[in-house]
């Protein structure tokens, strides 16, 4: 049976044969489950906005018991005027809690956030779909919260959000997730899902066809020592037509690759240790000891031989020079250049990581990286 409440006779992309979110596609994907120490955060703050808002109707209501009980709770024997500001505050108080409760409601049915988690980088989605929860779906799942408040108090919405440590799923979703059908992302260290552009890239890449293994060609180099009568070729295509050597073949730009007028040299044939990258148009560029990517990137001073690749990307949200890379004795690493729309590396093995600006990060072989609208997969390198 089905999560959804929704009738749409559209195939939903990550949903197994008996329509249940499959929690790996949402993992391949770039969604983040959101960490449990921000999601109390989320909570507290939200918690804290709603007490501010109760307070003068707190204190409006303790200064009519106090009238009441001057008056001996005979209310006819009150003072004139002596009620009026207790009942102002209790009804100014309740009015704002009924309107900052609607905005809550609203805007976690449409937009997946609150005030808290939009102030700790989370989002509500539909467990299903990936997009905004419904209104009544978030309000069916503040209605339990309400009751369990109500019938047991602090012990009773305590155990409805512990229940996320024992998710079977092991994606920190507690019975109120399971009761609204909702999925509680990080968008900092994950993909946004209501960055629409990108969701859509993210599934076209999930579901292109996986790039075709090249067919590795023999070398041709000779065993014999290098003199003036022997020809040693630098690298071989895959047509059997033997590429020039890289100081006289110019500058080459690969299918999928925007062509730069500071573009490197090609560079030269994989060796033991080295990597390649897969893009997500099929194209393979082996890469050398250091590069940038980006829409146009350009070399620092201190990085003149550099390996530069320009990527055309559609959505229009790669930056200039939007990161580099590089091999070194450790493997293969990434640093993003303080791009507008961030860098995440998405492993084999475990969660996704949005890199920080700056810093290198060791990404190992098997992984998704997502720039923008692009991607490519590290792949480790075997001899030419």
């Amino acid at each position: 049976m089905s999560v959804t409440l929704d009738v749409d006779d559209e195939r939903i992309p990550g949903l197994d044969v008996d329509g249940r979110p499959d929690p790996v596609y949402a993992a391949r994907l770039g969604l983040v489950p959101a960490p449990g120490d921000r999601r109390s955060a989320a909570f507290a703050l939200d918690a804290g906005a709603w007490a501010v808002l109760a307070v003068p109707g707190a204190v409006g209501a303790a200064i009519l018991a106090s009238e009441l009980a001057a008056a001996g709770f005979v209310a006819s024997a009150l003072a004139p005027g002596s009620a009026t500001l207790p009942l102002v505050l209790v009804v100014v108080s309740q009015a704002l809690l009924t309107v900052f409760g609607l905005v809550q409601l609203i805007l976690h049915g449409r937009r997946g956030v609150t005030l808290g988690k939009a102030s700790m980088g989370l989002r509500s989605v539909n467990v299903a779909s990936f997009r905004r929860p419904g209104f009544w779906r978030v309000t069916l799942r503040a209605l339990v919260l309400w009751g369990a408040q109500a019938v047991v108090p602090l012990v009773g919405p305590g155990v409805l959000f512990a229940s996320s440590s024992w998710d079977p799923e092991s994606r920190g979703r507690s019975w109120l997730d399971r009761i609204g059908g909702c999925y509680v992302v990080d968008a900092r260290r994950g993909i946004d899902p209501f960055d629409s552009k990108a969701m859509r890239h993210a599934r076209r890449a999930l579901a292109a066809p996986p790039a075709a293994e090249p067919v590795k060609l023999p070398s041709l180099a000779t065993d014999r020592a290098p003199d003036e009568r022997t020809f040693i070729p630098s690298a071989r295509s895959s047509s059997g037509v033997v590429s020039p050597a890289p100081e006289e073949a110019g500058a080459w730009v690969p299918p999928g690759l925007a062509p730069s007028a500071s573009a490197p040299q090609a560079a030269p044939a994989t060796a033991a240790g080295a990597f390649v990258l897969e893009f997500d148009d099929g194209t393979r560029v082996a890469a050398s000891t250091t590069g940038l990517l980006g829409r146009n990137p350009s070399a620092a001073p201190d990085e003149p031989r550099a390996q530069l690749l320009a990527l055309v990307d559609d959505s229009m949200r790669i930056s200039k020079t939007h990161a580099a890379f590089g091999v070194d004795a450790a493997g293969f690493w990434m640093a993003d250049r303080s791009s507008k729309n961030g860098t995440t590396v998405h492993p084999p093995d475990g969660e996704a990581l949005r890199l920080a600006p700056g810093v290198r990060t060791a990404v190992p072989a098997g992984s998704r990286v997502t720039l923008g609208g692009r991607s490519f997969v590290v792949v480790a390198g075997r001899p030419a």
